[in-house]
């Protein structure tokens, strides 16, 4: 699956490696495919040149864990299944739910027009919500904005407001007739995360912590920037393209530059969880799961369909529904898959990396299950 990568893409190749451990919950499935899912993941992390990962691969029964390589490379240390890493665009997931409750609460309607909250935005009154939520909306990525971008590296950690990120996304707009294409876009969810706040009249890390987080149990997750977390202890990477050396990234962007678009931290455990929460219990009614999954044809190979913070991918054992994300220094990917009742979720700490091999060398081993 093609990722979208928040902000600009840095490149960079290689690295010391070690492995660290696996965990398991005890179950059939788990025990049997707990020694080639380790080995395929420490693989992964060989062939793909990354400092590290871990994945989380949850059944209806049990759960495998696993991690390999490092979370810092100087000095090196050990990387460890239950680490919190940067997480970027699936955030958008997690806003898309919060959207959707409160549209069966009977408290947002997803055919309003942006204009009810931000009128100024170009063609605001002609876009919905819904068109925000699928990447219909027309409303310019601001994280492909030259301005932006050179502000980000003139001014690294410098704290960024919502208002600022809209006004960059807002100065390219439109960039088509909103409901006439595809295009991902980040500004939509900046703008989603001003109307979840306006409606509620709450932060939008509160509306996640006390919709999502706290019910599900996500003790490992936050909306970094927003909130007090735990220091993160798993750095992120990239290859100095001049060198070759590791770049440490993690300090590249203050984490509200990505806000409601991508600012979320997470496990590979708590985020496996979220998405079978999402498909096989409560999370969401019906009516509005049916709504998330209702896809958009893009024209991305291997990601036939976006749907609302969901994204329809092409996996060896049958469609996965979830997203991707990318953030400087880090890479993730996490889908539910339906034919096999199980979700899967890798996390690394290498910008750029192909987390989609990553998650393929996995599923070869659930596929042949």
């Amino acid at each position: 699956m093609v990722t979208h990568r928040f902000g600009r893409r840095v490149l960079g190749v290689a690295l010391l490696l070690w492995m660290s451990g696996c965990d398991k919950d005890e179950g059939p499935v788990c025990e049997r495919l707990s020694p080639r899912l380790q080995r395929a993941l420490e693989e992964a992390v060989l062939a793909e040149d990354l400092p590290g990962a871990t994945a989380s691969l949850r059944f209806q029964d049990c759960t495998w864990r696993g991690s390999a390589g490092v979370a810092t490379v100087e000095p090196a240390t050990g990387l460890k299944a239950e680490d919190r890493l940067r997480v970027g665009s699936i955030t958008k997931s997690f806003v898309s739910v919060v959207a959707l409750q409160l549209q069966a609460e009977g408290t947002l309607s997803l055919d309003a027009p942006l204009a009810t909250w931000v009128p100024d935005f170009p063609r605001a009154d002609r876009i919905t919500v819904r068109q925000l939520l699928n990447h219909t909306s027309g409303a310019f990525n601001y994280t492909d904005s030259q301005a932006f971008l050179t502000q980000v590296e003139s001014s690294p950690g410098k704290t960024w407001s919502a208002e600022e990120l809209i006004s960059v996304g807002a100065a390219d707009s439109p960039s088509f007739e909103p409901g006439t294409r595809w295009e991902y876009s980040n500004t939509n969810y900046i703008l989603l995360g001003r109307i979840l706040e306006s409606v509620t009249g709450m932060p939008l890390a509160q509306q996640l912590r006390t919709r999502i987080l706290q019910p599900l149990h996500l003790d490992s997750t936050g909306l970094e920037g927003a909130e007090p977390l735990p220091p993160l202890t798993v750095r992120g990477h990239a290859r100095d393209p001049r060198d070759g050396a590791w770049m440490d990234l993690t300090d590249f962007i203050h984490l509200s530059a990505a806000g409601a678009a991508g600012a979320l931290n997470s496990s590979a455990d708590d985020l496996s969880a979220f998405y079978q929460a999402l498909f096989e219990r409560s999370l969401l009614a019906p009516a509005q799961l049916a709504q998330m999954t209702d896809w958009v044809e893009t024209p991305i190979p291997g990601m036939p369909g976006y749907g609302l913070g969901l994204v329809r991918a092409v996996t060896p054992v049958g469609p996965g529904h979830g997203h991707d994300g990318g953030i400087p220094g880090f890479s993730a990917l996490a889908f539910y898959l339906p034919e096999r009742k199980a979700s899967l979720a890798v996390l690394t700490n290498r910008e750029g990396a192909d987390v989609s091999r990553i998650t393929g060398r996995l599923l070869d081993v659930l596929a042949t299950e």
